[in-house]
């Protein structure tokens, strides 16, 4: 089925957090573009930040490197930091360009994106501009002038699964979060909270929606996925991928138990683990014999490839720690509540390598429909 309008395909752009530096946030990328492609649009994603990530950082200082600098020199310059970094690198520096540059490599493979966009011109080129997924509205860290699409006139200012991840917004940034939902043509958020939020500030009533990594089948993924080449033989792994602090007692104990490899995603002493690419990042869950995570994305991997997982709440404080909500919503959806790992039980559950999935496709056709019919009416679809 192709949209059209005035016998063109409809052109939507996507905003969403930028960097090179999260898998969750470039696999929403990629998830949303494709959502957007699936319904016939033509779509490109829109960089906007000068510095988001620590290659554009470099970028800006030395121009040259952006050119004259394939993915496979960063990883090289990564594996030999401690040789060839010396002049502008130190320590874990050299490492996280490594891991950016095997990121930015993916998006370049799969996201049709758009660099050096002029805000002051772009509003024409498109039909709708589409903020998310992500938490392109947490008040703490997003640019909230970009990514409530304010260069845009409200008929074309639309989120899909926008995240605020925070319980409350703080004073400072309270009336522009305000004036931003008040401006956008229509809205869904990937959690509840986020929702009742929206509503206790606007009286406004928002659609929630699943995450667009959620809608991508399982086959699709893996028809990305590609084993790690260090990855030797047909060793099982516990898989695990942490944002805040791991529980390395309880991982190690239990991959010990039953003769598990622990590949730590992000181990800081480990550089192929420090340094996965997206594509490995989704082989090292889907063949995980059991996978332990603080992640909302790793939750969602884990269901989606049907591995046995443990949810722990993130050690540390901030605004994230203090509203789970959306992996409460994620577990709820699918009855998977007793997969939490909290400091109450000492990030341990019941049989963990042990897990009952329900019929988990029926809700993710739920999921995609609900998402399809939102999108038809905010992109104005039915009435082409």
């Amino acid at each position: 089925m192709l949209i059209k309008t005035d016998n063109k395909r409809l052109k939507i752009a996507n905003l969403t957090l930028d960097g090179y530096s999260n898998y969750g946030n470039v696999l929403q990328r990629y998830a949303v573009c494709s959502l957007l492609a699936g319904l016939g649009a033509e779509v490109a994603s829109l960089w906007f930040s000068s510095k988001a990530g620590f290659l554009p950082y470099l970028y800006s200082s030395y121009p040259w490197m952006k050119d004259s600098w394939d993915w496979k020199t960063w990883v090289k310059l990564g594996i030999n930091w401690k040789g060839v970094t010396g002049k502008w690198f130190s320590g874990q520096n050299a490492w996280e360009a490594a891991r950016s540059a095997v990121i930015k490599s993916f998006v370049d493979r799969y996201i049709p994106m758009r660099y050096d966009v002029d805000f002051s011109k772009v509003v024409d080129e498109y039909d709708y501009f589409v903020t998310g997924s992500d938490q392109v509205w947490n008040p703490y860290f997003a640019d909230l002038e970009k990514l409530f699409i304010k260069f845009a006139p409200g008929g074309k200012r639309i989120s899909y699964a926008a995240s605020i991840s925070c319980p409350e917004i703080p004073q400072d940034k309270l009336q522009m979060f305000i004036d931003g939902v008040n401006g956008m043509k229509e809205i869904s958020v990937r959690e509840q909270a986020g929702a009742e939020l929206i509503e206790k500030l606007t009286g406004r009533k928002v659609e929630v929606v699943a995450d667009p990594t959620m809608l991508v089948a399982a086959e699709k993924w893996r028809e990305i996925a590609r084993k790690p080449s260090w990855l030797k033989g047909d060793e099982e792994i516990l898989t695990t991928y942490f944002l805040g602090k791991r529980p390395d007692e309880v991982i190690n104990r239990l991959a010990m138990e039953h003769g598990l490899k622990v590949v730590n995603i992000l181990d800081e002493h480990v550089f192929e683990h420090y340094a996965v690419a997206p594509e490995e990042w989704l082989w090292l869950i889907d063949h995980a014999r059991l996978m332990y995570t603080d992640s909302f994305h790793g939750t969602v991997f884990s269901i989606l490839f049907r591995r046995p997982f443990v949810v722990a709440e993130r050690m540390g404080a901030g605004c994230v720690n203090k509203m789970t909500s959306r992996i409460d919503t994620l577990l709820g959806k699918f009855g998977l509540e007793a997969r939490r790992g909290t400091k109450e039980n000492g990030y341990m559950i019941d049989t963990p390598m042990e897990i009952q999935y329900g019929d988990v496709e029926a809700v993710l056709a739920k999921d995609r429909q609900r998402a399809e019919a939102y999108l038809r009416r905010a992109l104005d679809l039915d009435k082409k």
